[in-house]
């Protein structure tokens, strides 16, 4: 077995301790720190730097970010009948009044057939959406939000606006247009994956070799 990776990894470790004087160990300030490292070093003459797989960084920072989007939401939603930021994506969608197919709601807040319905039934229950004949198609049911669906929007809309402005943290004007213009790039990217739902087209794309 070969030990260089471990030694360089080491080696990284105790430059990224010694340099920001670092009192404890976090991944994320760690794969920061390595990023900046490795801009800096591509940019001398005849340096190699070792930088770790970026795809995976960016996958890892963007699931983070929604797990602290979530972890603020439970504060801002805890004294309404809404559960999680997937509740509140649907009163969001229909506000103030639109008429949507199930469907075409979990498109919209780009949720699975199976968890998707699950929020729904729950916001039926609460009262919070209803459900209407739908005159183009027989076979399918409208959504549409209810008087006290439109009133838990207007109440919530406050607190999601600072969660919004919490999440973007430190972000500058011009790096937050510059974020949002690469994230509407890759929902442009996804969404047809997620609309389709090809399960051959995905095992293509996802199975290893």
């Amino acid at each position: 077995m070969k030990y260089q990776i471990l030694k360089e990894i080491i080696s990284l470790a105790e430059a990224f301790e010694e340099e920001t004087q670092a009192k404890e160990w976090r991944r994320e300030f760690f794969t920061s720190w390595l990023i900046e490292s490795f801009q800096k070093k591509k940019e001398e003459p005849g340096s190699k730097a070792f930088l770790p797989q970026q795809d995976g960084l960016i996958a890892m920072f963007i699931g983070m970010m929604y797990k602290y989007a979530s972890f603020y939401s439970k504060r801002v939603l805890k004294d309404s009948k809404l559960y999680s930021l997937d509740d509140f994506g649907v009163i969001a969608t229909l506000f103030p009044h639109h008429s949507f197919r199930k469907v075409d709601v979990l498109k919209q807040t780009i949720m699975e057939k199976s968890s998707g319905n699950e929020v729904l039934k729950r916001l039926l229950k609460e009262g919070l959406i209803q459900e209407s004949e739908n005159p183009e198609d027989k076979r399918s049911k409208l959504l549409s939000l209810t008087e006290e669906g439109r009133s838990s929007f207007i109440q919530l809309q406050a607190g999601m606006s600072k969660l919004s402005a919490h999440v973007t943290g430190n972000l500058s004007s011009e790096e937050k247009t510059l974020l949002l213009k690469m994230l509407s790039k890759l929902h442009t990217f996804h969404q047809p994956y997620f609309e389709e739902n090809d399960d051959e087209t995905l095992a293509e794309i996802l199975n290893p070799g």
